[in-house]
């Protein structure tokens, strides 16, 4: 599986829009594509019509499971779009410096958690939130 990031430090520059983009375009060519929303906004996860205020279990609980195999499927969701997959955002992302920042090994967990799918998906595109430290 390739794993593509979007990212930029800027807010609003149309990561979301070029990560569903993209996905669109390969899934519509017959690839497996998932999409990962690490966006406390959930733009992403909205766009797949889930509401990221309620949806549970989300990408929250893979950081909680420090990116465990096991943790993973019970995430990931099927969209509307034939081969198209997401793992969906919840706003309580916004909380994980917070509640888990001390915690060590959370910088493996998007590795892990795409390791755990990587037979599942030709493409991977994260959606990342906006980078204050980049």
């Amino acid at each position: 599986m390739k794993v593509w990031a979007v990212a930029n430090q800027k807010g609003g520059v149309g990561k979301t829009t070029t990560a569903v983009s993209l996905a669109g375009l390969l899934s519509n060519r017959g690839r497996r594509v998932l999409v990962v929303d690490l966006d406390p906004h959930g733009s992403l996860t909205s766009y797949f019509g889930l509401d990221p205020e309620s949806i549970e279990p989300s990408v929250y609980d893979l950081f909680k499971n420090r990116g465990d195999r096991d943790a993973v499927l019970p995430v990931l969701r099927e969209t509307n779009i034939e081969g198209l997959s997401v793992l969906p955002a919840s706003t309580a992302l916004a909380t994980l410096d917070r509640q888990l920042g001390t915690r060590s090994g959370m910088g493996l967990v998007v590795q892990r958690s795409m390791a755990a799918v990587a037979d599942r998906f030709d493409y991977a595109f994260i959606d990342c939130p906006r980078c204050w430290g980049c």
